[in-house]
């Protein structure tokens, strides 16, 4: 997956939140289980996040320069949607670092 090479200098933060037994959170956990060694490999300094919580609405959050951050609710996606919001995430990045420096 091209996205594990450029994650760490496009945002600053991925943040994954899930609930661990909930069928809804089925997709990011899957995502999580078959990423997590391979970013923290590549980036071993990256703040590749994942919170646990029960009952929790599964998310992805960037945050990208300036503090900003984008969250894509991704309850009841497979884990083929998951990483495709999160390449969604890391394409928007140029475009919202580069806007708020022309502020």
């Amino acid at each position: 997956m091209s996205w594990h090479r450029t994650l760490a200098s496009k945002i600053r933060e991925l943040r994954l939140i899930c609930c661990q037994t909930s069928p809804h959170s089925e997709g990011i956990r899957s995502f999580i289980s078959k990423n997590y060694n391979q970013v923290k490999t590549q980036a071993p300094g990256f703040p590749f996040i994942v919170r646990e919580c029960e009952n929790a609405i599964p998310l992805v959050v960037a945050r990208y320069d300036f503090g900003v951050e984008k969250k894509v609710c991704v309850e009841g996606f497979s884990e083929k949607d998951v990483n495709q919001a999160v390449e969604d995430l890391i394409k928007q990045a140029d475009s919202i670092n580069s806007h708020r420096e022309a502020h």
